[in-house]
């Protein structure tokens, strides 16, 4: 619908702002040329179940939702689409320009702001809801992590609902990759872009109630061993349509584990449901 650019930013300089932009612009520019994936489709299902369990139905009046950013509208159909058939309201930010135009033109009714989620071009108390899927694990410290919890809580409306997710650091996988073989798994284009810091459930469940959140449920999700499952994803893209969604299925059907007491060693994300007090 819309387009606006923030000229606020928390980065130490211009510069470094300018870099993050470019660096997010190069990596929308290939991922927009991706074709459709079975593993996108599953990531983008299962984002929607959280906002389908999580949020309550829009009243008559205006139902203004916040997602924290517009890649996965960009990497495949995304959430947004869903979020608007549902009757929110949506705005998304991102910090790269391609991005946001991109999700704006492939998702008509879309407001699309290109801001940092450090610090929001939003009033007080504007929003009732935040979608934040796997934003905040992209930033490069806990610092900025907490910087970015205190701006969501400013801008939703009291009660209003916070659903988040980040890497789950109690995944082994998600340690190895986050840490010793980073470099190198970006070097292969095993892991295709940059990603940040996370926060264990522990430490992210003080650091969203010293922002002012009250705690509601969380949940270990995605189980899948996600090397295998992107590496299977793309042959499988070049199949029939019943492959893929066959694919899908499958992929689903790990979200059994979710149910074991283990489930927080193999959930690639915790999800947390919180509401601002």
């Amino acid at each position: 619908m819309s387009v606006q650019v923030s000229t606020k930013s928390l980065l130490p300089g211009l510069q470094q702002a300018r870099a993050l932009e470019t660096y997010w612009d190069r990596v929308g520019r290939v991922w927009c040329d991706q074709q459709l994936s079975p593993w996108r489709e599953f990531t983008d299902r299962q984002q929607l179940a959280l906002i389908h369990d999580w949020l309550p139905l829009p009243a008559a009046s205006p139902f203004a939702l916040l997602k924290t950013d517009l890649f996965d509208e960009v990497a495949h159909r995304g959430v947004v689409e869903g979020m608007l058939r549902y009757g929110l309201e949506v705005t998304g930010i991102d910090v790269s320009p391609v991005i946001v135009d991109q999700a704006v033109a492939r998702n008509p009714g879309l407001d699309g702001v290109m801001a940092d989620v450090r610090q929001l071009p939003f009033a007080a108390e504007q929003f009732d809801a935040v979608f934040s899927g796997s934003t905040l694990d992209h930033l490069e410290s806990s610092v900025s992590i907490t910087a970015a919890l205190e701006e969501l809580g400013r801008v939703l409306k009291p009660g209003g609902r916070l659903i988040l997710t980040m890497d789950n650091p109690e995944n082994p996988l998600i340690r190895l990759r986050n840490g010793p073989l980073l470099g190198p798994l970006l070097r292969l284009g095993i892991v295709p872009y940059q990603v940040g810091v996370t926060l264990a459930r522990g430490p992210l469940l003080q650091a969203l109630r010293e922002a002012g959140f009250h705690i509601l449920t969380t949940r270990a999700l995605m189980h899948c061993p996600r090397v295998v499952a992107v590496a299977l994803a793309w042959p499988i893209s070049h199949l029939p349509g019943c492959c893929q969604r066959a694919y899908v299925r499958l992929l689903e059907s790990w979200e059994l584990l979710a149910r074991l007491p283990s489930r927080w060693q193999t959930a690639h994300y915790i999800a947390v449901l919180a509401e601002k007090a």
